[in-house]
């Protein structure tokens, strides 16, 4: 059997950064306002609060989910046909947009300001998408793309993988 190491240090890699993210999300004080939408089986929501905003739709059997807890930035989630899409923009000036199809799932997430992070799954595959400081990440059919600051990016379809920052730039 031949693993590709790779793509199994990026996936460590981004599991890692997304606990990180997850453990700094959720502790301090930016957690009281941020803006959610969530939707789940043929619905949709959007939701505006001064200069944040969050989307939502799912389609049948879907499930969408979209926080920005920056309170200046965008977080857009879509999904259906059995896909579960997640997006969460955590820093100013960024936006996080998730979209899954097919039974996919796909996590967008920024963690510095001036990020873009957009996470595109299908057919059953995960992706995932970082943004960090000044970054932009892509993960989806055309596999993954990575550029700016730091940015990191995942398509389990395509088994590509990217991670980039500063002089870094890692990608199979």
């Amino acid at each position: 059997m031949n693993i590709n190491k790779f793509a199994v240090r990026a996936l460590v890699l981004l599991a890692g950064g997304a606990g990180c993210v997850a453990f700094a999300g959720l502790s301090g004080e930016g957690v009281a306002s941020a803006v959610t939408c969530s939707a789940s089986n043929g619905t949709q929501i959007e939701r505006v609060v001064g200069a944040s905003g969050c989307g939502a739709k799912a389609g049948l059997g879907s499930r969408a989910i979209a926080e920005d807890r920056s309170g200046n930035g965008t977080a857009i989630s879509v999904s259906d046909n059995g896909g579960n899409a997640s997006s969460y923009n955590l820093q100013p000036g960024s936006s996080a947009l998730a979209g899954a199809n097919s039974r996919g799932v796909a996590y967008s997430v920024t963690t510095g300001p001036k990020a873009l992070s957009i996470a595109q799954a299908r057919r059953g595959g995960t992706t995932v998408a970082v943004g960090g400081w000044g970054g932009q990440a892509y993960a989806g059919p055309d596999g993954a793309q990575c550029s700016g600051g730091f940015a990191a990016g995942f398509d389990s379809i395509t088994g590509k993988a990217c991670l980039h920052s500063g002089s870094i730039d890692l990608r199979n």
